[in-house]
């Protein structure tokens, strides 16, 4: 049994997490209007005061996907704006993300295994070569994982009533 290519570890569980936190964003829109209450006003929800709201663990999600479409296809990431102001935005976010993740050419990617790319540490200021597998696993997946994790945390606290199918089932994919 061959094992698995780079682009089929990588691009449709970057989907799959995509497909996840709009499902998750559909279920506070639910809620929200089985409560009488406005959807957007989660937009701006946060954990605790000085952490970032529910609009920036979307928008850097999105932005980890981006990163490692450029580190899997060699091209520069053409970052969105972060302007988004309601859910629908953040829907519609997350959709361009997911199109150009689909776009994703597979045989280039896999061409790319192996090849070093930039790893930049920012808290550290150092920046290492690794191969594009490392960083992508190593950095781009824990990256989009804490903020669509931190998402899900954000709508859970402000009483969406979320569980643990809401998170895993787009991975699924059953």
């Amino acid at each position: 049994m061959a094992g698995l290519s780079l682009y089929d570890t990588v691009v449709p569980t970057l989907v799959k997490g995509l497909t996840s936190f709009d499902h998750v964003l559909t279920q506070a829109e639910k809620f929200a209007k089985e409560k009488g209450q406005d959807a957007d006003s989660f937009v701006q929800a946060r954990l605790v005061e000085d952490q970032l709201p529910l609009a920036f663990q979307v928008q850097n999600a999105t932005k980890a996907v981006q990163v490692a479409i450029g580190r899997l296809t060699g091209a520069e990431p053409a970052f969105f704006e972060n302007n988004e102001k309601t859910i629908a935005d953040l829907h519609k976010r997350i959709q361009k993300t997911l199109d150009e993740l689909k776009a994703v050419d597979a045989a280039a990617v896999n061409a790319r295994a192996g090849t070093e790319v930039d790893l930049l540490i920012p808290w550290a200021g150092t920046t290492h070569k690794v191969p594009v597998e490392q960083a992508v696993l190593t950095h781009n997946y824990p990256n989009f994982y804490f903020h669509l994790t931190t998402g899900y945390s954000i709508l859970r606290a402000k009483g969406v009533p979320l569980g643990k199918r809401d998170f895993l089932e787009s991975f699924l994919g059953f």
